[in-house]
């Protein structure tokens, strides 16, 4: 028998705690499952009988929806209908009935081979549901009935564009690695929350700085939501200036090793400040860095704060560069510049942050790297700066 792939969108749940609940319980939990996924499908308009039927998982279900249905539908009304019917069933229901889930949203190729379905992204998504991170925010969230997880194919076609029904500043990126997935990326997201709780705790210490958020341009505001802490003024020392370097910087895409030293100026830029400069005064140390796009300043006060790394500025400078060039040439669009931009200006934050910052440093410019991989040359660049920094610890 001849297996034909079709390309579908890909819906996953699991039911928290399904398996420490009595036999009776279950049953109740699960037939709610099916009477609210189908409610909340239909009133968000999303035809789910064009696809497959649904597939039991125990404690949750996959359905295959046609690939036709619109992403942002099922990230907005989907999951807004989801959340209204399951805080509908918390107010009815006792603790020991209480259903809280994990929903995750992937898509593409899945073949039925004439006794279930098979694709790598099926096993994706599953894999993408059992994933501990998730299982951890949704325990942390205690006021919510749901934690959705997105993959970063979706972040890059739906996401990053900033759709007005979308609340695209709640999102939160943390590293998937799962069996054969290796350095991959999940975007979640808990409903009513400004950013989900518990990603601090992602397992190991990547993951774990992957909780915290590489930010779309609505989500320039702190985990907790809170605007972020405005800049501390200038002293009045005079600065002391980096010196700027005698011989031109060398692309990454060049030489993965590459390691320059930072640029006092944009070089094609001048009037776009990229300097750091330390000042003292009395026991406390001020530092401010300057970046092509926007400014970040840290102070500490009766101690010195963490030093900016001038070798990952140095890396944002080329690669921000690279990619002016690229939009130059028409190589990529006006969304794809914009959100790329966005993704370098995270990433420059991080590398002020100090050695705390690396691990974001890298996470950023993984976004950035996805938005421009139509863009080989750009792509390459990106990567070898995180194989470098990965490499080098710097």
């Amino acid at each position: 028998m001849a297996v034909t792939p079709q390309y579908f969108v890909i819906l996953v749940v699991d039911i928290e705690r399904f398996g420490a609940r009595p036999n009776p319980v279950q049953t109740f939990l699960r037939r709610s499952l099916y009477e609210l996924l189908e409610s909340a499908l239909e009133e968000a308009g999303i035809d789910h009988r064009g696809g497959a039927r649904p597939v039991d998982r125990g404690d949750g279900l996959f359905l295959l929806l046609p690939g036709s249905v619109p992403k942002t539908d099922l990230v907005g009304l989907f999951v807004a209908r989801l959340r209204t019917g399951l805080r509908a069933h918390a107010q009815t229901s006792s603790d020991a009935a209480a259903l809280r889930l994990r929903v995750v949203l992937h898509s593409g190729e899945v073949a039925w081979d004439g006794r279930g379905w098979v694709g790598e992204d099926l096993n994706t998504a599953c894999r993408m549901v059992d994933h501990q991170p998730l299982r951890d925010t949704l325990a942390a969230a205690g006021d919510a009935q749901l934690v959705l997880g997105i993959s970063d194919g979706w972040h890059r076609s739906v996401l990053r564009h900033d759709y007005p029904q979308l609340d695209t500043a709640a999102f939160r990126p943390v590293r998937f690695d799962a069996k054969e997935i290796q350095d991959e990326t999940v975007w979640v997201l808990v409903p009513g929350y400004p950013a989900p709780p518990g990603l601090e705790h992602a397992g190991t210490a990547e993951p774990a700085a992957a909780g915290h958020p590489v930010r779309h341009a609505a989500a320039a505001r702190s985990a907790n939501g809170a605007a972020p802490p405005a800049a501390a003024p200038p002293t009045t020392a005079p600065p002391t200036t980096a010196p700027p370097t005698t011989a031109a910087p060398t692309t990454a895409a060049q030489h993965p090793s590459w390691r320059p030293e930072m640029p006092t100026a944009s070089p094609d830029s001048p009037d776009e400040p990229y300097s750091v400069s330390v000042s003292q005064t009395g026991g406390g140390t001020q530092q401010a860095v300057g970046i092509n796009h926007g400014y970040v300043s840290q102070s500490g006060a009766g101690s010195a704060g963490p030093a900016p790394d001038p070798v990952l500025l140095a890396h944002i400078t080329t690669l921000r560069r690279a990619l002016r060039d690229a939009r130059q040439h028409s190589e990529v669009d006006a969304d794809t510049f914009e959100g790329a931009s966005r993704a370098l200006d995270e990433a420059a934050r991080e590398a002020a942050a100090g050695p705390a910052g690396r691990s974001r440093f890298v996470l950023a410019l993984r976004s950035f790297r996805g938005l421009v991989e139509p863009v080989t040359a750009l792509a390459a660049a990106a990567a070898a700066v995180i194989a470098s920094v990965r490499g080098n610890g710097s």
